[in-house]
């Protein structure tokens, strides 16, 4: 298995639940498909370098996980389907 790192911009505007909702949904696609959460960060809110979709702030929050390649291709397709994320983005980290 391979580490990986998401980082997720989420909407201010959306409450803390949906939030929360939104990163177990994320924490559980991962870990359904025999992936393994290493670690969160949760960077809180911060002004965005330029707006998205009317929004000049965002919550940044990382997970890091092991998986196999297709688990985070499979990931992605998921992310773009969910559509809850301002952005987001999978990188494959560096073995440590």
């Amino acid at each position: 298995m391979r580490r990986y790192e998401v980082a997720l911009v989420l909407s201010p505007q959306q409450s803390d639940e949906e939030q929360a909702g939104s990163i177990e949904k994320v924490k559980s696609f991962i870990t359904e498909r025999g992936g393994e959460i290493l670690d969160e960060e949760d960077w809180g809110i911060r002004e965005l370098a330029y707006p998205i979709k009317k929004n000049t702030h965002g919550r940044y929050y990382f997970i890091h996980f092991k998986a196999d390649p297709q688990t985070a291709y499979d990931l992605n397709t998921h992310l773009r389907l969910m559509r809850t994320f301002l952005r987001y983005m999978i990188v494959r980290r560096d073995e440590e």
